[in-house]
């Protein structure tokens, strides 16, 4: 009986040790006794949106080739971001990340979205915070006019209230970004196949009218 009081208490005591380190990694402080960091998540939901700027196609440009490059960068916004300057045992900075892009995608003439794999965070805490990222993909188009536009999802997290159940204390909200319209114009491409067709008949035209004019003269 004593032994089981023993290890019950044993439990719990680890339990609650467990419990105050987490949750004393978002309300409290521990820097000097514990390497835990300092959650400082806002109390409402950071709602500022990324800038998406568009590298490649160049508005009202006129491309030669059909296949053309989509090249853009997204900036994320520095509200984004808070650094806790003593958060590691050594004092090293340790940035915490509030918001996460989930998914990146474009559109072509209105069409449907296409979804570009992003990577953007490994965690809510990053020492080198990803401040931009930068995205390449080839665009395989028919001659004419075309217009694109590159958008996005995120999360962003934020704490509902410093209540004890840590899994209710954060919470997040959807954000939605969009580039504007990008429209160029692609060449049409070269009717080679129907300029040989065409050269052929030309010549056995020609070829047979020769021929009729010199049975002609022979006679």
């Amino acid at each position: 009986m004593v032994l089981l009081k023993r290890t019950t208490l044993t439990k719990a005591l680890v339990l609650a040790l467990l419990f105050s380190t987490v949750a004393g990694a978002i309300f409290v402080n521990l820097a000097t006794a514990n390497p835990a960091p300092l959650f400082a998540f806002p109390t409402e939901p950071i709602t500022t949106l990324p800038t998406i700027v568009v590298h490649s196609p160049v508005q009202n440009q006129n491309y030669n080739s059909t296949n053309v490059w989509l090249n853009f960068t997204i900036v994320k916004p520095k509200s984004w971001f808070a650094i806790n300057v003593a958060s590691h045992a050594d004092h090293s900075p340790l940035t915490e990340t509030f918001v996460n892009i989930t998914s990146i995608y474009f559109t072509v003439d209105g069409g449907e979205s296409q979804n570009i794999p992003v990577h953007d965070i490994d965690s809510l805490f990053d020492t080198e915070p990803i401040l931009s990222l930068n995205f390449s993909t080839m665009l395989p188009l028919a001659g004419g006019a075309h217009g694109v536009k590159v958008g996005l999802e995120a999360d962003s997290y934020y704490v509902v209230s410093y209540v004890y159940n840590f899994s209710e204390a954060l919470s997040s909200v959807r954000l939605y970004a969009k580039s504007n319209a990008v429209h160029f114009i692609v060449a049409e491409s070269f009717p080679t196949a129907l300029i040989v067709t065409a050269s052929v008949a030309t010549v056995a035209v020609v070829g047979a009218g020769l021929l009729v004019y010199f049975k002609k003269r022979k006679r």
